[in-house]
């Protein structure tokens, strides 16, 4: 929304994607619902790119957006890519309130925060959960760097406050109990995504016929590190045939969010450098790749070989870029 109206999301590799991740997820649920029947509702920034990757790949023609800086509402007048795409001035929390949910039969609803307020989040993800019904798909980005948090001179000091911090901004959604080791920066996101589950079980508190479904989550850093949740909403009746038909227990990218978010990171490669990576796979193993190029990307060898990995996952999601003349 406003925080994020001036990033340059489609020039982001990791949160591309994150994005291209998120198309092959829908286009796999819709093997049990018909997803070019849903609407899709999210924060579209000033290009709109989410919409416009969700139109033409999905064939999604029911869209809203929401944006609450009103420039950045008048940019998207002028670039909107598809007559179909519903612009509202508007934040996410005025959305909740006013928007009859009743009247549309299926959705998919990205909250896409740029923002650092974690607990007004939380409750948005309570209040959405609490709206939604039988196969609506939600997802949320949530900023996870702990360094919003708060300072301290010392390490130790630092997750100590950190830890209390955390413990009053996550509020009833936070997990039993917080240790320091839980906001150093590897682990914030784990603690991050354990808090949204709850506020969305918090939301399905009154309804037992429908089942909390989680189905991806991932942890990536394009500037700030962010995290991302994608979870659905089912009928216990209907739940062992939604995993049968849309198999997604057997995608490589699925998880149940009991565990730590994946990572995405990948190396970042000159053109050259990129098809001839390509050219090695499938079938090279990261090592084999820097063995191949006799030097590594990244920082350190360690960094280069867990982000060259993550690339041999990745790469069919990797956009291109490149210059254009028009």
């Amino acid at each position: 929304m406003s925080a994020g109206g001036n990033i340059p999301y489609h020039l982001r590799q990791n949160k591309a994607i994150e994005r291209n991740l998120f198309v092959d997820l829908l286009s796999r649920i819709g093997r049990f619902f018909n997803i070019s029947d849903f609407q899709y509702i999210g924060f579209g920034g000033p290009f709109l790119e989410d919409f416009k990757h969700l139109h033409s790949s999905l064939r999604i023609s029911n869209m809203v957006s929401l944006e609450m800086d009103y420039n950045v509402f008048s940019r998207q007048k002028f670039n909107r890519p598809a007559s179909c795409i519903a612009l509202r001035n508007e934040s996410s929390s005025e959305f909740l309130e006013s928007y009859d949910f009743d009247g549309v039969e299926n959705l998919i609803v990205w909250f896409d925060y740029a923002t650092t307020q974690i607990s007004e989040q939380l409750a948005e993800v309570q209040q959405l959960v609490e709206r939604l019904s039988h196969g609506d798909v939600f997802k949320i980005t949530v900023n996870a760097s702990p360094v919003s948090l708060g300072h301290a001179d010392a390490k130790a000091e630092i997750l100590k406050r950190r830890a209390e911090e955390a413990k009053v901004r996550l509020g009833d959604y936070a997990p039993a109990d917080i240790q320091p080791n839980d906001v150093n920066t590897k682990n914030f996101p784990e603690l991050l995504l354990k808090s949204i589950i709850n506020a969305a079980k918090h939301g399905l508190a009154g309804d037992s016929s429908l089942v909390l479904e989680p189905l991806a989550s991932f942890v990536y850093s394009d500037g700030q590190q962010m995290l991302t949740f994608c979870g659905t909403l089912l009928n216990a009746s209907e739940r062992e045939a939604f995993y049968e038909k849309t198999r997604l227990r057997s995608w490589p990218f699925y998880s149940d969010c009991t565990g730590k978010p994946q990572s995405i990171s990948v190396p970042v490669l000159s053109l050259r450098e990129r098809v001839h990576v390509e050219s090695l796979l499938p079938g090279a193993s990261a090592q084999q790749i820097i063995d191949d190029l006799k030097y590594y990307v990244g920082q350190d060898e360690p960094t280069a070989r867990n982000e060259m990995g993550n690339f041999i996952s990745f790469y069919r999601m990797f956009p291109w870029y490149s210059r254009v003349v028009v």
